[in-house]
């Protein structure tokens, strides 16, 4: 504000020693005269400049777009929906975020903690199957040394095999078997061309189902383990489906599905489907599923509670991807963790009462653990390499 009062004073000065220069009677004055105003008038430019300067608002820079989530290792993203930004969002309504979990000392943790947990991990500079005692956090054992990456490993019910995929040779990802000490690997299916992943065991061990592009876009099948017969489409439309995984009693599979627009999960009664498309009865009744969720981002991974009560799943509903758990019937949502980075792939532990899952706070991902209502969490893996996808059995 002063330096624009000085330069309107400078600029009437300068007009007075104008004049003075024009009707001067002193003739010998007259350039002196002009040669002040002059300098008057320049000075006033100058102030005035500099205070129309200081009172402009500095330049903001726009925030840039951050990246979509980088998609599963050896997993495929659906070219036919958009892939998921990590954008700022509002809660969905019945929502209630916990406060930020405070971790516990491993050795008070280890005290908790039983089971075996069988996961891959790219400590040996490949992705490679490993087994860690929860008991024993230092005690990890190496199951595969494949050259390709070994991913998305599951434990049979009964423990004896692991259910993973590979892709092998010029092979895309297929489905292999080995047993739980790491011998006797096998392919499960042989279908050349296609792609095939996220398979889960039904829990009596007698059916495997898991997501193919055999058909053309990714669909649901379910196939008999060790007895004749050919895996079975479910799904059977034009929509995408992935992540299938078995309800307790076997009645019921979860997974994700593109049918309202974006990654939503739903729920389908796989033995009345399954029986209908062996049959040849009304399959569009049966098989119809159920819908879920209805996030406008997308909502991943679901995994069924050992007691079949609740489902526990990914879902990026605020600024980055948290886990979240839900009711069977998709009601009583309640978010779980709330830290910096990305959190995904839940899975149940110790009969339900802890929760294992996938943490991405920068560029690494690493597997933790934590009470199933989200409080003391910890840290189970701690290696340079990515660690992500494990299963958990007693």
């Amino acid at each position: 504000m002063i330096p624009l009062l000085l330069s309107s004073l400078l600029l009437v000065i300068g007009v007075g020693l104008f004049g003075g220069a024009l009707f001067g009677r002193i003739h010998a004055r007259r350039l002196t005269l002009l040669v002040l105003a002059l300098f008057a008038w320049g000075l006033a430019g100058c102030m005035s400049l500099g205070g129309a300067t200081q009172e402009m608002p500095p330049t903001v820079e726009p925030a840039p777009t951050q990246p979509p989530e980088a998609s599963p290792t050896a997993t495929p993203q659906a070219t036919a929906t958009p892939v998921p930004t990590e954008t700022q969002e509002q809660a969905t309504p019945g929502e209630s975020p916990l406060a930020t979990p405070t971790p516990i000392p491993q050795a008070a943790a280890a005290q908790q903690l039983s089971g075996q947990l069988v996961f891959p991990s790219a400590r040996s500079g490949n992705l490679d199957l490993w087994v860690m005692n929860l008991a024993d956090l230092d005690s990890l054992t190496q199951l595969t040394t494949n050259p390709a990456a070994d991913v998305e490993p599951r434990w049979s019910p009964d423990g004896s095999m692991v259910l993973f995929g590979s892709p092998e040779g010029d092979r895309m990802n297929d489905l292999f078997i080995i047993n739980a000490d790491g011998t006797g690997r096998r392919r499960l299916l042989e279908w050349p061309g296609s792609h095939e992943w996220g398979a889960a065991w039904s829990p009596d061990g007698k059916y495997i189902a898991f997501t193919s592009e055999k058909d053309g876009n990714y669909q649901i099948y379910v196939m008999p383990f060790d007895a004749e017969g050919e895996p079975v489409n479910l799904t059977q439309d034009d929509f995408f489906y992935t992540y299938p995984d078995w309800s307790a009693d076997g009645q019921w599979l979860t997974f994700v599905s593109d049918r309202s627009g974006n990654w939503d999960i739903w729920k389908m009664n796989v033995a009345a489907c399954l029986d209908a498309r062996l049959t040849g009865a009304d399959a569009d009744a049966a098989c119809t599923p159920l819908q879920l969720t209805d996030n406008q981002d997308d909502d991943l991974f679901p995994r069924w509670s050992p007691d079949g009560s609740k489902i526990a799943f990914s879902s990026r509903r605020y600024s980055d991807r948290d886990i979240y758990v839900m009711d069977a019937d998709g009601g009583n949502l309640t978010r779980l963790t709330d830290m910096p980075g990305n959190d995904s792939n839940p899975i149940w532990a110790m009969d339900g009462q802890f929760i294992i899952f996938s943490r991405r706070p920068q560029s690494d991902w690493g597997i933790y653990i934590m009470k199933a209502d989200g409080s003391d969490v910890q840290e189970l893996t701690d290696s340079p390499g990515e660690d992500r996808f494990g299963d958990w059995k007693p």
